[in-house]
């Protein structure tokens, strides 16, 4: 993939699911991974992986919910490698699911903390990231966002609006600097098998098979279920100078479960 080699890229929320294979993606075109979650251990793992395949990646631990630790992150990143080319935000709090029941029942601290991760976090890491994307000339942000923001779920309610005001601010961020050499997307998966995905549904006490069974044969339109890589792809697609004319856009990945 055109222009990724030797590119700094943040892929935060990396130590699983679509996080991880982004960033395995990324160093495999040739970018400097900066592997960036809560978990100091996955962000490692995830690291050390992309390291022994030959790529190159350093872990950083880094909370949404402390605006310190993204200062941090984005020092770090700009004093290592003296640029920063991509963002690519894969933050969630999934456990939280379980708890997003409907509006009159969700405990309001919990619909709080689902904003504040899902969408205060990604605010508050823009504003790191944008200036020196600015300062250099450009760059490319990838944000993580979901079918739910378009599907109209009668659950789901904090998980879904957040998603949606990632869409508004992903629009926001592409009109405001575009010109500028800013680009940025957001891609909205379907149902895909990531590990935080599977613990849901666990703690839902539904069987996995069956739930994504029925997503299957009921919602999506393909052959196959969706795995982390079919994200990853697209991620890098946009981060690379192929996707360089794309800008705004939230593009869905989920098998054909909304047509739009």
């Amino acid at each position: 993939m055109e222009g990724l080699k030797d590119k700094v890229v943040v892929v935060a929320g990396a130590s699983s699911g679509i996080g991880a294979a982004s960033a395995h993606k990324l160093a495999k075109h040739g970018a400097n991974v900066v592997v960036a979650d809560i978990s100091d251990d996955g962000a490692r793992a995830t690291a050390e992986a992309i390291m022994s395949s030959g790529g190159s990646a350093i872990p950083f631990r880094f909370d949404v919910t402390d605006e310190s630790t993204i200062v941090a992150l984005i020092a770090h990143v700009v004093e290592t490698y003296g640029q920063i080319d991509g963002l690519h935000y894969n933050v969630a709090d999934v456990a939280l699911t379980p708890k997003d029941t409907n509006l009159l029942d969700i405990d309001p601290a919990d619909w709080e903390r689902m904003l504040r991760v899902n969408l205060t976090g990604l605010f508050l890491t823009m504003r790191q990231v944008i200036p020196h994307m600015l300062k250099q000339g450009g760059g490319a942000i990838v944000n993580t966002s979901s079918a739910a923001a378009f599907s109209g779920e009668p659950n789901i309610p904090a998980y879904a609006s957040s998603k949606a005001g990632m869409n508004a601010l992903t629009r926001h961020v592409a009109s405001a600097y575009g010109r500028q050499g800013v680009r940025c997307n957001a891609i909205a998966p379907g149902a895909i098998a990531t590990e935080g995905a599977l613990a849901v549904v666990n703690v839902m006490g539904a069987d996995k098979d069956e739930w994504y069974g029925r997503v299957r044969e009921t919602l999506a339109h393909s052959h196959r279920d969706g795995e982390p890589e079919d994200v990853a792809s697209l991620a890098a697609f946009l981060m690379s100078d192929e996707g360089s004319w794309i800008n705004g856009q939230c593009i869905s990945v989920d098998g054909g479960w909304l047509f739009r």
